[in-house]
């Protein structure tokens, strides 16, 4: 009998924290969608890297609610003698004294540099009230504000500010269905264009200070090679060639890898989009739009310019063992085309 009341006790403890844990985690993401609503509404600006960190932290959040919801949901329904349920309070514990020790172990992490640590535990200092992020997130934003510079920009808020209001604006028009299942790049697409803007800064600044040859503007991006890439070798290889001539542009090994971020994520949205169809036609517009202006990132739109640049990939590739390459594709995609007549764009 004094057996069953001692597991008793741990279960219904259990049932305590985790509630607990379902009653922090409503608070907070209560917390967290009205910050964002203060901010998008301008009545109270977070900054930069706050605004990134408020974002993940609600999607952890709901994430994290989710989960303790299907515990308590268990715990209720199982026999409560069971000792694994002794392990769920455990973890319940466990997981609601991270993130209240996290700044020491940010402090004594063993493989980060001194000035990794140093932006980790900043960054954790100005989070908004009750995010939570775990610690190798914590890092890796750390890690790009570093590389990037973020903090030295003193504008890069209201830049950021801009960039939102402007995609706000380039997506007012778009058919919602035609968006399905790609509301996630509202929060992501600002924040690539604004790292993508500082990298260009960058490395306008270094040119200048090192009197290199002026900066002409990034080369312009064709379609095909997203729309055929992996199913054409020579989209695949102008892709890499486009990439390589701005990695050539970054000085410093932070540019270079920063731009491999950025150009990873850049290509993750477009192949993306592509799949959309004719869906994604506004939406991709919308994504070049906002690069264009805010980067002069332009996609070519030449009939001549595309044939000659395909002759060059097509002379190249066929110098590399690549196999058989497809015979028959169109450098004009449908989107292009749908591009074009968006921009009023005078076909020669």
């Amino acid at each position: 009998m004094e057996y069953d009341s001692v597991f008793i006790k741990i279960i219904m403890n259990a049932i305590i924290a985790v509630q607990d844990l379902i009653t922090q985690n409503q608070k907070r993401i209560k917390i967290l969608k009205q910050q964002l609503l203060l901010d998008e509404e301008g009545e109270k600006k977070l900054s930069a890297m706050a605004k990134a960190s408020t974002e993940i932290g609600l999607d952890r959040s709901l994430e994290s609610l989710k989960k303790n919801e299907l515990i308590l949901k268990e715990l209720n329904q199982r026999d409560l003698l069971e000792l694994e349920k002794e392990q769920l309070l455990k973890e319940a514990i466990t997981r609601k004294n991270y993130y209240k020790y996290q700044k020491i172990r940010l402090k004594r992490d063993k493989v980060m540099t001194n000035d990794q640590k140093l932006e980790a535990m900043m960054i954790v200092d100005e989070l908004p009230h009750d995010v939570d992020i775990e610690d190798n997130e914590i890092f890796a934003i750390a890690e790009t504000t570093i590389n990037l510079n973020l903090r030295i920009h003193s504008g890069l808020y209201d830049e950021l500010i801009e960039i939102k209001k402007d995609w706000t604006e380039l997506q007012k028009d778009i058919d919602s269905q035609s968006i399905d299942k790609l509301g996630m790049l509202n929060l992501h697409i600002p924040i690539l264009v604004l790292h993508l803007s500082v990298l260009i800064s960058n490395i306008e600044e270094n040119i200048e200070e090192n009197n290199l040859p002026k900066f002409k503007g990034l080369p312009a991006f064709e379609d095909w090679w997203i729309s055929e890439l992996w199913t054409n070798h020579q989209a695949y290889f102008g892709l890499y060639k486009w990439r390589s001539i701005i990695t050539s542009l970054c000085i410093t090994s932070d540019q270079k890898r920063a731009w491999n971020t950025i150009f990873s994520n850049w290509v993750f949205i477009k192949k993306l989009l592509n799949e959309k169809g004719s869906l994604g036609f506004e939406f991709n517009f919308a994504f070049d739009s906002l690069v264009d202006d805010h980067v002069q990132l332009e996609e070519e739109l030449n009939k001549d310019n595309l044939v000659a640049m395909e002759k060059i990939v097509k002379t190249i590739t066929e110098k590399e063992d690549f196999g058989k390459y497809k015979t028959i594709h169109e450098i004009e995609t449908p989107y292009l085309k749908f591009k074009r007549d968006k921009m009023n764009y005078q076909v020669k």
